[in-house]
């Protein structure tokens, strides 16, 4: 399939999912949002502290803000955007005075905060649009974390899902990266 086929498709699915998301009820996203930070414990239940990606939500994504405050022990590291489409972790340890807005309005730590090697980084939480089950993810179409996660040898990579956001197949192109493990909150 040619790029502007490929990219076109996913251009149309990313807005169908978004308006899906969009529509959603705050106390439905909260549900959603509280089963998965459950779905993430196992993960983060260690006293060894980790060095942890994560990401400050939009307001139609998963909330996984109050992980800072469940589990302590480890060291968040907030997406910063750079030129050239990059991406650089900085470790945030009070997201209200570390985080500020940034490009899109994005919550972003503020740049002279330390800066975390993506080698050093042992669990990615990957933010998406749209998933498969088998890993596939749509992410926002700047290919930031395409770009960086192949520089984290180390780290382990997980999403989070509404349902809303799971489909049977999505658009891939050879850059596109797999996500190993994709946790998807209950509809119940």
């Amino acid at each position: 399939m040619p790029e502007t086929s490929t990219a076109l498709l996913k251009q149309k699915l990313r807005g169908a999912v978004l308006s899906r998301l969009k529509a959603l009820l705050d106390e439905t996203r909260a549900r959603y949002s509280a089963d998965l930070r459950t779905r993430l414990a196992p993960l983060l239940s260690g006293d060894t502290p980790l060095n942890i990606c994560l990401f400050a939500p939009l307001a139609h994504e998963v909330d996984l803000m109050p992980l800072l405050k469940d589990h302590p022990q480890h060291r968040y590291h907030f997406p910063l955007c750079l030129p050239g489409r990059k991406l650089a972790f900085h470790l945030v340890r009070n997201p209200v005075e570390d985080l500020e807005p940034g490009v899109l309005g994005i919550l972003a730590p503020k740049p002279a905060l330390p800066l975390l090697a993506p080698e050093a980084a042992d669990l990615i939480i990957v933010p998406g649009v749209a998933f498969t089950k088998d890993g596939n993810r749509l992410g926002y179409g700047g290919g930031y974390y395409d770009r960086y996660l192949p520089l984290c040898r180390q780290a382990s990579l997980v999403s989070t899902a509404f349902p809303e956001q799971m489909q049977d197949t999505l658009p891939h192109d050879i850059h596109d990266c797999t996500i190993p493990l994709i946790l998807t909150a209950s509809k119940g």
